[in-house]
């Protein structure tokens, strides 16, 4: 069985405060007499499911077309956090996080995306947390909100420590009806020239049938 745990593009969709929304505009409509549909969209690198390349905070890292696509194809830890918003080093330890792995982390955030505003109340991770992920080898982090920092960081160490351990980042994962396990990932970002962020399209099969 496939889970697919992304968000749909729609021009009502939530953004991250002070990102680009997402927007279609109509270049030829059959119904109007034109020989086919044709569309443009608009939206920002970092909207939706998508992840954070370290270009994003570093400004010679990895862009999002240097990233290896099998990079995010293979066995995912999904890891389920509900009973604090404040996810520390303490809060990961108890999983047994393995060097290389994709880890995927489920908070009460999964039932936020159901929201068509976004809520800051969400639950984000520690420093300890980045640090902790960053000596235990992981090479992708997901997330279930449109960040993985406290919105009122200025500073945004969580992201540079991540990044600055080449650990690529997915955000605005909906995890809600998945449980905690071993799954298979499937994600390919658009493979786009110098990029700092990019949409994924992330299934995840289920290995227990």
């Amino acid at each position: 069985m496939y889970y697919d745990v992304s968000l749909t593009y729609e021009p009502e969709m939530v953004v991250y405060p002070g990102d680009t929304p997402f927007e279609t505009r109509e270049i030829m409509n059959i119904s109007d007499g034109d020989v086919c549909n044709l569309s443009a969209y608009s939206f920002g690198s970092h909207t939706g499911t998508h992840i954070d390349a370290p270009r994003h905070f570093f400004a010679e890292g990895l862009t999002v077309d240097q990233i290896p696509a099998d990079y995010f194809i293979g066995k995912a830890r999904v890891c389920e956090v509900l009973d604090t918003d404040i996810i520390g080093a303490a809060e990961l330890t108890k999983f047994g996080i393995q060097k290389g792995e994709i880890v995927l982390l489920k908070t009460r955030n999964s039932n936020l995306l159901t929201q068509k505003i976004f809520s800051p109340e969400y639950a984000y991770l520690t420093p300890e947390a980045a640090r902790y992920l960053g000596e235990a080898g992981v090479r992708i982090l997901g997330f279930d909100y449109y960040s993985v920092e406290k919105i009122t960081s200025r500073d945004f160490e969580v992201h540079r420590i991540l990044l600055g351990n080449d650990i690529i980042i997915i955000e605005g994962l909906s995890l809600s009806v998945v449980k905690p396990g071993i799954y298979n990932m499937i994600g390919l970002p658009l493979k786009i020239k110098n990029g700092n962020g990019s949409p994924i399209r992330v299934l995840l099969e289920d290995l227990l049938l």
